[in-house]
């Protein structure tokens, strides 16, 4: 384990962090954190872009009209996997910002929905949310997908109220879920086809005292991150960023100016940073991300 995350396991103790974050980048709706070649990128689905944070500026990488990105991945030898949340479907596109392969269409001819998060298999795969509806009272259509870097996909699991954040784990191979409108975290256990052969609930929202309680209506969490022994989830409606450890006991909660967070990501120097929108009625849904220096995590003493 790295020196930072073991004295900052060492230090938190279950209560909120007063430090303020630093505002690294402004952004249209910031989604989708990726650390990757050391340079921090990110989706702005209200500008329909990739951009990229890298030596204190933020500079385009990739565009494409109607796309709506929530989420990109690393994918194949050196590429990425975009997720056209608006536009209904992932992409490929090269380190070059070169688009490719297109995907629309899962197992059996089921057109994708509403593709959002996404996490690297670490084989060259990918694994990816499809939401379904964003209402409490909808019937509960989120899936996960996975997709080959040859471009075979296959349904991981289904029937999920509003599929959000992946993680996964490739030691345990544990995929992590966001189950946004039942405000719980789920951990499936998979095998080596990608199929579930167990499920948990990892942290049920409902039961600790950090997140029993909120006002956005359709509040739950949104983007998760994995480190050594630490799961972070952001919570989205509330501003607020979660720390658990590997057991589900809540550690640490984190607040953000912007009420709509809805990724996280670590760099790799151990700052945890948090992205979303200040509003999600009005495009292009101005929000932003922000920087937290590892020392800035850990409670009051």
């Amino acid at each position: 384990m790295k020196a930072w995350l073991a004295a900052l396991l060492l230090a938190l103790a279950g209560c909120c962090a007063n430090a303020e974050p630093v505002v690294v980048a402004s952004g249209a709706y910031p989604e989708g954190l990726l650390w990757h070649g050391g340079k921090m990128y990110f989706a702005e689905m209200g500008a329909d872009r990739i951009s990229i944070i890298e030596g204190g500026t933020t500079r385009e990488f990739w565009r494409d009209a109607g796309c709506g990105p929530t989420a990109i991945s690393p994918f194949g030898d050196s590429g990425f996997l975009v997720n056209c949340h608006l536009g209904k479907h992932v992409v490929e596109v090269s380190d070059k910002g070169v688009t490719g392969r297109r995907f629309r269409s899962a197992p059996n001819g089921v057109r994708i929905g509403d593709p959002n998060a996404s996490v690297s298999d670490g084989q060259g795969g990918v694994f990816f949310s499809d939401s379904g509806i964003f209402n409490a009272r909808a019937p509960a259509t989120g899936r996960v997908y996975h997709l080959t870097a040859m471009g075979v996909m296959t349904e991981v699991t289904s029937g999920i109220k509003y599929a959000n954040g992946v993680a996964f784990d490739a030691t345990t191979r544990t995929l992590y879920l966001s189950e946004h409108l039942a405000r719980r975290v789920l951990a499936l256990t998979l095998d080596s086809r990608q199929r579930v052969t167990a499920t948990r609930v990892f942290a049920d929202f409902a039961q600790h005292d950090a997140t029993r309680t909120f006002s956005y209506t359709e509040a739950g969490p949104d983007g998760i991150v994995l480190a050594p022994g630490i799961l972070v989830v952001a919570e989205y409606g509330e501003g607020r960023v979660h720390l658990f450890d590997r057991s589900g006991k809540h550690l640490n909660t984190l607040k953000v100016s912007m009420p709509f967070v809805d990724t996280v990501g670590f760099d790799g120097a151990g700052h945890l940073y948090a992205g979303g929108a200040f509003q999600n009625m009005r495009p292009p849904f101005e929000g932003a991300v922000v920087r937290f220096a590892p020392a800035d995590w850990q409670p009051p003493k």
